[in-house]
């Protein structure tokens, strides 16, 4: 049918729209795109001629949009058309009559299906194939009057914001009180300087800091991390760090062809310039089908061995991790410091996407504009932002004493050590090193709280930070419930007046109080028998 009607058969060798060359000579096509590799497995359609239909709608989106979408097309044909095909009757020996009948009635129960469960926008791809094929292809099987319905029913988009207002704990924001100072304290106690654990503290460190889709990070070059004070002495003035990060859009052919500067705190470009470091050990030779040893002259941030020869053309490509690496390393980092969630009480659930809507939520509390989050996060508009906007208020946990105390060890802000007395106290006899905190309402109102065990020149800000502090010896007999009263009653009145960024800004310090609390709870028992 194929050689009577004109058309052209499937080639050996098509390009796709990022300029790689795609084998379809087979049914089973591998695609290579930007945040990852995918494989196609068209031998999965029985009938020769939806087989053949599909191969050619490939093609063409491989070619004109991209690889991504091609691969794209794929999952959802075969969730929709391709698991339908034995209930439907589309075997290989059916007539053309037959299988344009079966092929309306299988389409028809799709869309019932998904018009039930409120995911309609799942077949919007296979309806484009459909309505594609009626175009090109109607003697093979597709009614060109049916496409016509099709192409005129109105598809909603894939619901957007669902994760970010969900109240499943393991999909939505982690809670910025009680989850992410459990990832941030593990990063930084983390000293391992083993190659895959400081993959994994690169990865938690960007996710966190700027909230990218793995794409993103999978593009990034050691380049694109720049000290502007190299060079200058660094008693003189402290280091700034600026990262130039790939914007991955849509129709964009090169992931590499655009960037946007974000500024990077030390603390967090320790982690990458660790992993750099290490990437010096690793020979970024490859030997390549058509132009033998090639060795690539940018090295990706975050590195891993080919496993196959590819042309010289994806040499590059071949040494950077899959997407999907990302969401593997902050598992692993999870796993390796069994991190359990104070909600779950389970092993936390850390995706880069969980860490994307997190950083979101937190900087629409702290009243950033819809403009500025939308270039954040990296958005084209601000429509994508508006779901972040809607939670304001509703995303930061209201603390009382239970809470604090409850919690507290989980976080382990508090370091120090309980003392019964100042016999027992580091510094005890003397005076300066007696601390006492005061309420700020009323400054006859004050609580001996412990005793300061640094022996140097204190550089914190007493009597907050104390409890924050490892040299810090609360006593055991000490009211520290009253100071946590103060705590939460200051919280709870800027909470009240909209100031929600300062009525956070203390949250450690009110847990370290009740964990304080808690241990002086623990002293007094062992000492009481």
């Amino acid at each position: 049918m194929i050689d009577e009607h004109g058309w052209l058969d499937v080639p050996e060798i098509i390009t796709s729209r990022e300029g790689y060359q795609v084998d379809v000579s087979g049914d089973d096509w591998r695609l290579d795109y930007v945040s990852r590799s995918g494989t196609i497995y068209c031998g999965r359609v029985e009938n020769q001629f939806l087989r053949w239909a599909l191969k050619r709608r490939l093609m063409h989106v491989i070619r004109t949009t991209s690889s991504h979408s091609g691969n794209a097309l794929y999952v959802d044909f075969s969730m929709e058309i391709i698991s339908r095909q034995d209930t439907f009757g589309l075997s290989s020996d059916i007539a053309v009559d037959d299988l344009r009948e079966r092929l309306i009635s299988l389409m028809e129960s799709a869309i019932s299906e998904a018009r039930a469960s409120h995911r309609l926008w799942a077949l919007y791809r296979p309806i484009r194939w459909y309505v594609w094929c009626a175009d090109n292809f109607p003697e093979i099987g597709f009614d060109p009057q049916y496409a016509n319905e099709l192409d005129g029913m109105s598809i909603p988009g894939n619901p957007k914001g669902e994760a970010v207002k969900s109240d499943d704990p393991d999909k939505g924001p982690l809670d910025r009180t009680l989850e992410v100072p459990l990832l941030i304290n593990a990063l930084e106690r983390d000293g391992s300087a083993q190659y895959e654990h400081l993959q994994q503290k690169a990865a938690l460190a960007l996710c966190i800091a700027f909230g990218r889709n793995p794409a993103n990070l999978v593009w990034l070059n050691e380049s694109d991390l720049v000290n502007l004070t190299d060079g200058i002495d660094p008693g003189k003035v402290s280091a700034c760090y600026v990262l130039s990060i790939p914007r991955i859009k849509k129709r964009q052919i090169d992931p590499r062809r655009d960037f946007i500067e974000e500024k990077m705190d030390k603390t967090a470009a320790r982690h990458l310039l660790n992993l750099i470091h290490a990437n010096r050990d690793i020979n970024t030779t490859i030997i390549t089908a058509d132009r033998g040893e090639v060795t690539i002259s940018h090295k990706p941030l975050f590195i891993r061995r080919p496993r196959q020869t590819v042309l010289a053309a994806q040499a590059e490509r071949a040494f950077r991790i899959p997407a999907s690496e990302i969401n593997r390393l902050l598992r692993a980092f999870v796993e390796r410091h069994d991190i359990t969630s104070p909600l779950t009480c389970a092993q936390m659930v850390v995706t880069p996407r969980r860490l994307r809507y997190t950083l979101a939520t937190a900087l629409v509390e702290e009243g950033i504009s819809r403009r500025e989050l939308a270039k954040i996060l990296d958005h084209s508009d601000t429509q994508h932002v508006e779901v972040y906007f809607a939670l304001k208020g509703k995303m930061v946990r209201m603390l009382d004493a239970a809470v604090a105390k409850q919690f507290g060890h989980y976080l382990a802000y508090f370091t120090g050590k309980v003392v019964a007395s100042d016999a027992e106290a580091v510094n005890g006899d003397r005076d300066d090193k007696h601390l006492s905190f005061y309420s700020e309402a009323n400054p006859t109102d004050h609580t001996e709280i412990g005793v300061c065990g640094e022996s140097a020149l204190c550089r914190l800000d007493p009597p907050y930070s104390c409890y924050l502090c490892p040299k810090f010896q609360p006593y055991e007999d000490a009211n520290h419930a009253h100071v946590l009263e103060l705590l939460l009653a200051r919280r709870d009145e800027r909470w009240e007046k909209g100031s929600h960024r300062l009525a956070v800004q203390q949250d450690r310090v009110i847990f370290a109080v009740g964990q304080v609390i808690e241990a002086c709870k623990a002293a007094r028992e062992v000492a009481h028998g």
